[in-house]
C-alpha cells in the first residue's frame, strides 16, 4: 500500500523471517519476500470533524509564554510541550487546528506523522537447536561484521572501564534488559511513547512489551487513547540494535562492537491497530512527538551518542510535511548544540536519496547518515555447524541490495545481505528455498527477545543494523575524547574510515573502529 505525500518507514529490510531455536535458541530474521512499506500517516478517522494529532511549530525556537493555555483555549488538548524546539503536540479537530495555524506566532501546523515497521514473515525452525547461553560467547564466530570494522583490535587496547565513560542512547522499540548479553549494560530506562507500560523482571518502562494499543478503528477518545490489545506483542528490533552496540563479554553468546559502553534504552514506539479495506493491521509505529521528546531527554542528560535506526521520507513540496521538517531540523540542531552525536540509518528503499524527498533524520546535516554493506566473500559456502570463524575479506564490500544511497551518506557499515551467487547477483533475489543453506551467515547476528523469559539470538539485515556499528564507534571516540563536539566526532569518523570508493554509495568509507579509537 502506498499513500501519496506521506512518510514512509524505512527501518528494516523488506524481506524478513525469524526462526526461534530451542529454549534460548538461535533465531533468524532475514530476507524472504517483498513486503510493502507501512503507511506514514496513521489512518486517524473516517470523519473529518473528529480529532487528530498535530504538530504546532512556533516561529520562535522556544515555546512562547502561555503556549499550553493558549492552545487549550483554541479547543486543542496538549499532549506534549517540547519547549526547546518551540513545538506542541496537540490533539484537535481540523477546525481547531486551523484556528491554531492562524495565530501570527505560529510558523506551521501539520499532522503528526507515524512511522511503521514493514511486515515480517515468521518461520519456526527446529532442526538446528542450541543449548542455553554460556559465558563463552560461542556465537561470536558468526559475527563477521564485528571483525570487519576491526573492533577486536580496540578490545585489545582500550579497557572496558575506559569505554564505560560514554553512553549510547538507543531510540527504538525498547530493549530486553534481562537478556544475558545486556544485563548490567543499561543505565537508563525511558519511555516517551503514548501507551506507556512496564515489563520484564525489573518492571522497566522501556521494555519491548506491548499489551496496549492505539486502535484507529475506534473513535478517538482524548481521555483514553490507549486500550488493551487482545494479546501481548514483543518487538525485538531495539534489542538487536542494542546488542550490536554493547553486548557484553561473557554474558551470553554474542559480543557488541564496544562491550564496555553504557546504554540508555528509550521506547519511542506504540502498538497500533487499524483496518484498510479487508486488511487488519496489528503493528508498531513511532510518532513524531515521542521521538522528539526522547531526543531532547537524551541530549539534556548528556548522553554521548543517540542511535536512530529509524527514518522516513518527507516531501519538501508538501505543505503537510513542513511542520515536521522544521521540528526535525530543530531537534537535531538542539542535540548537536548539547554535544550529543546523532547516528541514523540511511533507509531501506534501495533508492537514490538525492532529490526533493528528504530522508529524515539521516539526511539532516547534523546527523551521521549510514548506508549498509554486505560482503562478496562467499560465507554461504561454509558448512554448518563449523568451528571456523567467518571473516569478510577487505576489498569485497558491496552495497547491500536494500540500502539507500546518495550524497547525504556519510559512512558505511555492515548491515547484512544474502551474499552473491556465481553471477554476482544477491541470493536475496531468489526465493529462500533456492538459496544455499549458509546464505544467512551474510546477515548480522545479535540479541533478540522472544518473550519475557526467553532471550534469543537472530540474524537481521538492514540499514538499522549498520547504524549501531557507527554509533558504537562514535561512543568509543567520545569516551576517549569527551570534550570533542559532535562536528569533531563526525569529521574524525570520516577521516579514519576505510576508503571503499564510490562516494555516493559508501560516503567516506567503512567505519574503522581501530583507527577511530586512537
Amino acid at each position: 500500500m502506498r499513500y501519496s505525500g506521506q512518510v514512509w518507514w524505512l527501518m528494516k529490510i523488506r524481506w524478513a523471517f525469524i526462526g526461534i531455536l530451542g529454549l534460548l535458541g538461535l533465531g533468524l530474521w532475514a530476507c524472504t519476500q517483498p513486503a510493502g512499506e507501512g503507511p506514514g500517516l496513521a489512518p486517524m478517522s473516517a470523519k473529518p470533524q473528529e480529532a487528530r494529532r498535530y504538530l504546532v511549530v512556533f516561529r520562535a525556537e522556544t515555546l512562547p509564554a502561555g503556549a499550553r493555555a493558549w492552545a487549550e483555549g483554541q479547543g486543542a488538548r496538549v499532549l506534549k510541550a517540547l519547549e526547546p524546539i518551540g513545538t506542541l503536540v496537540v490533539q484537535a479537530s481540523p477546525q481547531a487546528a486551523q484556528r491554531l495555524a492562524r495565530d501570527p506566532r505560529v510558523l506551521s501546523v501539520g499532522v503528526e506523522h507515524r512511522y511503521a515497521l514493514p511486515k515480517r514473515e515468521m518461520v519456526l525452525a527446529t532442526e538446528e537447536t542450541y543449548g542455553a547461553p554460556t559465558p563463552a560467547d560461542s556465537l561470536y564466530r558468526w559475527q563477521w561484521d564485528i571483525r570487519r570494522i576491526k573492533a577486536p583490535e580496540v578490545w585489545a587496547r582500550i579497557p572496558l572501564e575506559a569505554q564505560a565513560q560514554a553512553t549510547v542512547a538507543i531510540l527504538d522499540t525498547g530493549v530486553m534488559d534481562n537478556h544475558p548479553d545486556l544485563q548490567g549494560q543499561i543505565v537508563d530506562f525511558v519511555a516517551t511513547n503514548y501507551c506507556q507500560e512496564v515489563g520484564g523482571p525489573s518492571a522497566t518502562p522501556s521494555y519491548p512489551k506491548y499489551s496496549l494499543w492505539i486502535d484507529f478503528d475506534r473513535p478517538i477518545d482524548p481521555e483514553n487513547l490507549c486500550t488493551p490489545a487482545p494479546s501481548v506483542m514483543y518487538e525485538a528490533h531495539g534489542t538487536h540494535v542494542a546488542g550490536t552496540v554493547a553486548a557484553r563479554f561473557g554474558g551470553g553468546r554474542v559480543v557488541g562492537v564496544a562491550p564496555g559502553l553504557r546504554l540508555a534504552a528509550y521506547k519511542v514506539f506504540d502498538r497500533i491497530h487499524y483496518t484498510v479495506g479487508n486488511e487488519e493491521v496489528d503493528d508498531v509505529g513511532a510518532f513524531d512527538g515521542p521521538i522528539f521528546e526522547a531526543i531532547l531527554d537524551a541530549a539534556q542528560k548528556g548522553y554521548a551518542v543517540i542511535n536512530m535506526s529509524l527514518g522516513g521520507t518527507l516531501d519538501t513540496r508538501n505543505r503537510e510535511d513542513v511542520a515536521a521538517l522544521v521540528a526535525w531540523d530543530r531537534v537535531m540542531k538542539y542535540a548537536n548544540q548539547m554535544g550529543t552525536v546523532i547516528v541514523a540509518s540511511a533507509g531501506n528503499a534501495g533508492e537514490n536519496a538525492n532529490g526533493v524527498l528528504v530522508h529524515i533524520p539521516s539526511d539532516l546535516p547534523t546527523v551521521i547518515s549510514v548506508s549498509a554493506t554486505g560482503t562478496a566473500t562467499p560465507l554461504w559456502q561454509y558448512p554448518y555447524p563449523t568451528p571456523e570463524t567467518l571473516n569478510a575479506e577487505p576489498g569485497q564490500d558491496v552495497l547491500a541490495f536494500y540500502s539507500n544511497y546518495g550524497a547525504a551518506v556519510d559512512l558505511a557499515a555492515p548491515g547484512g545481505d544474502c551474499g552473491l551467487d556465481e553471477n554476482g547477483v544477491t541470493w536475496c533475489a531468489r526465493p529462500s528455498n533456492e538459496r544455499p543453506a549458509g546464505w544467512r551467515y551474510h546477515l548480522i547476528l545479535s540479541t533478540v527477545i522472544v518473550n519475557e523469559t526467553t532471550p534469543a539470538y537472530a540474524w537481521y539485515a538492514g540499514t538499522s543494523m549498520a547504524s549501531p556499528h557507527v554509533a558504537a564507534v562514535a561512543g568509543l571516540v567520545k569516551a576517549l575524547h569527551p570534550t570533542w563536539t559532535p562536528g569533531e566526532v563526525r569529521a574524525h569518523l570520516k577521516a579514519t574510515a576505510e576508503n571503499l570508493g564510490q562516494r555516493q554509495l559508501f560516503g567516506h568509507g567503512l567505519v574503522d573502529a581501530d583507527r577511530a579509537a586512537r
